[in-house]
C-alpha cells in the first residue's frame, strides 16, 4: 500500500495550523500563498515576531483587533472560524445547490454558524484566516464560504494525499468564490453555443419526431464546456483532444463540437440504413469523427472523436491507449500536447467495470497518458432506474477516488459555473498530470431515448421537467441583465440558426435519390486532420491479398546481431543463475545446424523488426519474464533489482520497444492496446494473455472492436493476441483458449486466427503482421508445454530461408500414393500423437497435416493437399478440446467441400459444458484415447500387444 506523504497538513483547526504554515515558510517562503506570505513578512520585520515555538492563533487576531479584547477570547474564536472554513471546504458540496429541478438542499448543521459557536452579527472585529488575504468579519467569511461550496459548484477534493494539489485547487476556487467574472464576449459565446446545441436539438424532435437521437436536452451546457476545454486546451499548449463518448448527446457533439454538417446527419435520418462506402456500416449516433478546429481566439487544435458501440464505457481503454500512441508519435513527452477527455453516464460510471480498470491504468508508467478529463453526463437516471437502486455509493463520481481525482460537480444549468468548472480541470490536468472529474448534473428532456415515456417510471421527475425552462432560455435572461440588452437582439443568432438547419434539411429533401456506393469517398465530407488521414480512410486488404506471401525471412547476420543484443548482459551485471543459463543456451542456437526454441524465436521477430524501425510494443500479466518462465526478455539483478531491458538496446535508427507488465486487468488492457494499434499503423503491438481462456474478461472488446471495427467503422487495427492454448492436465481455465469463439467471428476477412506449431512459423507470422502493407489484427494461438520440448525446434535456415506457411504437410512423408488416412489437425497434440508408440506412417498408411492458418481459410494449400493424397479411404479432424469446442465446427464444411467422398470424422473429446477435466489421470487417458483412435480409425486392426 502506497504511503501518505510526510508532509501532511496538520488539522487546520486553529493555532496548530498556524504553527506549522509559520515554519513551513520559514523553511521556504514559496510554500506558503501569497497572502500569507505577506503577512509572515511582516512578522519577520516585527521587533515582537513570534517563533515557531510560541506562535498561536492570537498573534493573527490580535494583529487586527489589538489586546483589548482578550487573547484567549480571540484564540478560542479564531480557532472555531478555521474549523468553519475547514467543514465547508470538506463538506460544503454536501449541500450545493446542483440539481437543476430541485432548490438547494438544507444547510446541514455542521456547516451553520451555530454549530461552531459563532454569530453572524459577531460586532466589528476582523479576523484574519488562511481562507482570505484580507481581515473580514465572521458574517462576511460565512457568506463567502457559501458562495465557494455551497453554490451551484460543489468542489470534493479534500481527500487528496497531495497537499499542493490541494491548496492549488482552494487558491483558486476561494479566490473566485468559485465564480469569476465572465467577460461580455465571453458570455455571448457561451449564449451562442447553448443557441446551437438547443436549436439542433428542437429541429431534429421537430422533423424526425419519434426516431432515436439520444438527444442532450437538460444537459446543454456540455457545448460550452467542450469548447472551454478546446479554448484552455489550445492557450496551454494542447495540440489535440482525442474524445470518447456513448450515444447520450452524441450528434449534438458532432455537429456543435467536432464540426461534423448538419447534411450528413439529416442524409442519416432519411435512410441510414444506406452505405455508400460499402461496408456494413452502424448506427449515426456511434460514429466517430476528426476535425481541425478554430477557437474562439484563433488557435488551432485538432479534435478526434473515435466511434463507440452500445457498450457504453468500453470506449474509455481505446482512448487511452490511442492517445499513448499520438503522445509518441508527436513526441509530447510532457504529456501536454495530446488529451484524452471521456464523457461517461452518470449510471454506467459507476457501474461498469471497465471504467474502474481504465482509472488504474492512469498512473501506470506503460499506460499513464498525463491525466484525463472525464465529464459525467448525469441524467440522475438510468435507463429506467433511480439512483438509489444503481450504487451505494452517495455520488455516480465516487469510484474515481481510488485513483485521488478531484472532482467538481455542477449544476449544468449554470453555464457560467460549467465553464468556470471546465478551466480549472483543464488547468488541474495540465499542472499536476492527472485525472479530474466535472459531474455535470442535469436531466434528460425525453427520457433514454425519443420513444420512451419516461413517466411511466419517473412520473414526479417529468412533471417538473414538463414545466422547466431550458437552460437556453434561462441564461438568455440572465445575459440580458448583464449585457443590458434586449432579449430579441440577443435571440437573433439562434433564429438564424434554426432558418440555416432549415435550408439545409430542404437541400436534403431534394436531393433524396440514394447516392451510388463509391468506394473512394473514405474520408468524412470536412477537413480531416492530417494526423488521422490513415486511420480514417485505412488501407482495406481484398480478401484474395491475406493470402499474398510476405518475404519475412532475414539474413544471417542480422539474425545473429538480433540474438547478440538478446544476450548481452551489461557489464557488472549479475543475473539470476538460471537465466543466466537460458542466456547461455540461447547464444549456441545459431551456431552450427541450431535449434532454435520457441521463446528465442519470438524474441529474434521482435528484435529484427525493431532493427528495421518498427516500433514494438508487448503487453500483459507478467510478459516480461513470461508467464511460463520462458521469455526472459527483462532480466532483473539478483543483488540491486535493477533491470536489464534486452530489446531496448535496439539503436537510434531502430524502433522502440517496450515490454509491459500489465495490471490484472483483461478488457482494460487489451483495449488500451487496440486504441494504440489503431493510432499506430506502424507499430508491431501485441497482448498476452497469462492463459489463453483469460481473455474472456475482454469479449466485448473482441467483439465490439478487434473483428467487427472495420465493418462498422471502416476503422482497422493490426493488434495480435498471444493466446496460451493446449490441454497440459492443467484444468478447465488454464487449458483452452476458446478458438471456437474467434472462428465464429470471423467474416468477411475480418481478423486472421494461426496456430503456429513451430518457432519459425511464430517468427514468420509475427513479421509478417508488421509487414504488410494493410492492417488486420491476429489472433495467435500459442503454447505451453511445447515452449520446452525439445522437438519442438526449427533451424536456422527455417529462418533465413523461409516465410510463414499457412500449411504445414507430413515432413516425413516418402510415398504420398501410400496415404489411405489423412489425419487434420492443429496445435500441440501433433506432437503427442507423432510420439505415440502406434505411429508409423510406413506402415499403416497415416499421413498428418497442421493446419496452421484457420482463418482466412487456406483454400488454394488445401487444394494442393487433396491432390497429393489421392488414394485416400479416410480423413479426419483429430483436436484436444471437446466437439462443440475447438475449431471442428469451424473447420467440417470445408473438409466436407474439399472431401465430398470421404465426409470428415471427427476424432476428440465429446461434448461438454467445460473445457476440460478437472483430474490430471482423467487428462492423460483421455489424450491416449483420442490418439489411439485417429491412429486406427474404422481401420479394422488392433494396435501390437
Amino acid at each position: 500500500m502506497s504511503q501518505l506523504p510526510s508532509s501532511e497538513v496538520p488539522d487546520v483547526s486553529g493555532g496548530a495550523y498556524l504553527e506549522w504554515l509559520w515554519a513551513e515558510w520559514q523553511k521556504d517562503p514559496s510554500s506558503v500563498s501569497e497572502r500569507w506570505q505577506k503577512v509572515f513578512q511582516q512578522w519577520s520585520c516585527s521587533s515582537h515576531a513570534p517563533s515557531a515555538q510560541t506562535l498561536t492563533s492570537k498573534d493573527v487576531s490580535t494583529s487586527y483587533l489589538g489586546e483589548d479584547r482578550g487573547v484567549e477570547s480571540q484564540r478560542d474564536r479564531l480557532t472555531q472560524i478555521e474549523a468553519l472554513i475547514h467543514a465547508y471546504r470538506r463538506f460544503g458540496h454536501l449541500c450545493a445547490h446542483l440539481d437543476p429541478l430541485s432548490g438547494a438542499p438544507e444547510t446541514q448543521d455542521h456547516l451553520t454558524l451555530k454549530h461552531h459557536g459563532l454569530d453572524e452579527h459577531d460586532g466589528a472585529a476582523l479576523y484574519l484566516t488562511h481562507f482570505s488575504s484580507e481581515p473580514l468579519a465572521v458574517g462576511s467569511i460565512f457568506s463567502a464560504l457559501q458562495r465557494t461550496y455551497t453554490s451551484k459548484l460543489g468542489a470534493d477534493f479534500q481527500d487528496l494525499y497531495s497537499a499542493e494539489q490541494v491548496r492549488w485547487l482552494q487558491q483558486r476556487m476561494e479566490g473566485t468564490q468559485n465564480s469569476p467574472d465572465i467577460p461580455p464576449e465571453k458570455r455571448r459565446h457561451i449564449l451562442d453555443w447553448l443557441a446551437r446545441a438547443e436549436g439542433f436539438e428542437r429541429f431534429l424532435h421537430k422533423r424526425y419526431l419519434g426516431q432515436k437521437r439520444f438527444s442532450l436536452e437538460g444537459l446543454e451546457s456540455l457545448i460550452p464546456v467542450l469548447h472551454t476545454l478546446a479554448e484552455e486546451g489550445a492557450e496551454s499548449g494542447a495540440e489535440e483532444l482525442c474524445l470518447g463518448m456513448a450515444h447520450r448527446g452524441r450528434l449534438n457533439v458532432l455537429v456543435n463540437f467536432m464540426g461534423k454538417p448538419c447534411k450528413e446527419i439529416f442524409e442519416s435520418f432519411e435512410g441510414s440504413e444506406f452505405n455508400p462506402f460499402d461496408i456494413d456500416g452502424d448506427v449515426k449516433y456511434h460514429l466517430g469523427f476528426a476535425h481541425n478546429h478554430t477557437t474562439a481566439r484563433g488557435k488551432n487544435i485538432r479534435l478526434f472523436l473515435a466511434p463507440n458501440p452500445s457498450h457504453l464505457e468500453a470506449v474509455n481503454p481505446v482512448i487511452q491507449g490511442f492517445v499513448k500512441a499520438r503522445q509518441r508519435q508527436e513526441g509530447d513527452e510532457e504529456q501536454k500536447g495530446i488529451i484524452p477527455v471521456l464523457l461517461h453516464g452518470d449510471g454506467a460510471f459507476v457501474g461498469q467495470g471497465i471504467v474502474a480498470e481504465t482509472l488504474n491504468l492512469s498512473q501506470l508508467s506503460g499506460y499513464s497518458t498525463g491525466g484525463t478529463l472525464h465529464i459525467i453526463l448525469n441524467n440522475q437516471v438510468g435507463f429506467t432506474t433511480n439512483p438509489e437502486e444503481a450504487r451505494s455509493c452517495y455520488y455516480a463520481s465516487d469510484v474515481a477516488k481510488f485513483v485521488q481525482a478531484p472532482v467538481l460537480h455542477v449544476n449544468a444549468d449554470d453555464p457560467d459555473r460549467c465553464v468556470w468548472a471546465a478551466q480549472l480541470a483543464l488547468h488541474y490536468r495540465q499542472t499536476f498530470h492527472r485525472d479530474v472529474v466535472i459531474d455535470l448534473v442535469g436531466y434528460r428532456r425525453h427520457g433514454h431515448n425519443e420513444g420512451d415515456e419516461p413517466a411511466f417510471t419517473q412520473p414526479l421527475m417529468y412533471r417538473k421537467i414538463k414545466k422547466h425552462p431550458t437552460c437556453y432560455r434561462r441564461y438568455l435572461q440572465e445575459c440580458a441583465a448583464a449585457l443590458k440588452e434586449e432579449i430579441d437582439s440577443l435571440e437573433a443568432p439562434y433564429h438564424a440558426w434554426s432558418d440555416e438547419l432549415q435550408k439545409i434539411y430542404e437541400g436534403v429533401q431534394r436531393s433524396k435519390v440514394a447516392p451510388q456506393p463509391d468506394s473512394t469517398q473514405a474520408l468524412p465530407s470536412a477537413a480531416v486532420p492530417q494526423a488521422f488521414s490513415a486511420i480514417l480512410a485505412p488501407d482495406i486488404a481484398d480478401y484474395e491479398k491475406l493470402f499474398e506471401v510476405v518475404e519475412t525471412a532475414v539474413s544471417c547476420a542480422d539474425l545473429s546481431a538480433a540474438l547478440k543484443m538478446l544476450t548481452t548482459i551489461p557489464k557488472g551485471f549479475k543475473p539470476h543463475n538460471k537465466v543466466k543459463k537460458v542466456l547461455e543456451k540461447r547464444r549456441s542456437m545459431l551456431k552450427g545446424v541450431g535449434a532454435v526454441d520457441w521463446a528465442t524465436a519470438e524474441l529474434l521477430a521482435l528484435g529484427t523488426l525493431a532493427q528495421e524501425g518498427h516500433p514494438i510494443r508487448l503487453s500483459g500479466q507478467d510478459v516480461r519474464r513470461g508467464t511460463f518462465s520462458s521469455r526472459h526478455g527483462v532480466m532483473v539483478d539478483r543483488e540491486t533489482g535493477q533491470c536489464h531491458e534486452f530489446l531496448a538496446q535496439v539503436g537510434d535508427s531502430g524502433g522502440a520497444v517496450e515490454l509491459i507488465n500489465s495490471p490484472l486487468s483483461e478488457q482494460g488492457c487489451l483495449g488500451f492496446e487496440y486504441g494504440y494499434a489503431v493510432a499506430d499503423p506502424q507499430a508491431l503491438v501485441l497482448w498476452e494473455a497469462q492463459f489463453g481462456d483469460f481473455s474472456n474478461g475482454a469479449q466485448i472488446i473482441i467483439d465490439q472492436f478487434l473483428v467487427a471495427s472495420e465493418a462498422k467503422w471502416q476503422q482497422v487495427a493490426s493488434l495480435v493476441m498471444l493466446l496460451p492454448h493446449g490441454y497440459e492436465g492443467q484444468g478447465p481455465e488454464h487449458s483452452n483458449a476458446r478458438p471456437e469463439r474467434y472462428l465464429q467471428l470471423c467474416g468477411g476477412g475480418n481478423i486472421q486466427v494461426v496456430s503456429c506449431s513451430t518457432p519459425a512459423q511464430h517468427f514468420h507470422v509475427l513479421r509478417r503482421q508488421a509487414l504488410r502493407d494493410f492492417r488486420k489484427c491476429l489472433i495467435c494461438l500459442t503454447p505451453k508445454s511445447l515452449l520446452r520440448d525439445p522437438q519442438v525446434t526449427s533451424t536456422v535456415s527455417g529462418f533465413t530461408e523461409d516465410h510463414f506457411q499457412e500449411v504445414l504437410d507430413d515432413p516425413d512423408l516418402v510415398d504420398p500414393l501410400q496415404v489411405r488416412r489423412l489425419i487434420f489437425c492443429s496445435g500441440k497434440i501433433y506432437y503427442e500423437a507423432r510420439r505415440h508408440e502406434l505411429f508409423s506412417q510406413q506402415d499403416h498408411g497415416i499421413a498428418m497435416v497442421r493446419i496452421e492458418q484457420l482463418y482466412p481459410f487456406p483454400s488454394q494449400k488445401m487444394t494442393q493437399i487433396k491432390e497429393r493424397y489421392s488414394a485416400l479411404e479416410q480423413v479426419i479432424w483429430m483436436q484436444e478440446e471437446p466437439q462443440n469446442m475447438g475449431a471442428w465446427s469451424f473447420i467440417r464444411p470445408y473438409l466436407e467441400g474439399l472431401y465430398p467422398h470421404h465426409p470428415p470424422q471427427y476424432v476428440g473429446r465429446k461434448t461438454s459444458g467445460s473445457t476440460a477435466e478437472g483430474s490430471h489421470q482423467a487428462h492423460l487417458a483421455e489424450q491416449r484415447r483420442i490418439i489411439e483412435e485417429s491412429l486406427h480409425h474404422g481401420c479394422g486392426w488392433e494396435p501390437p500387444s
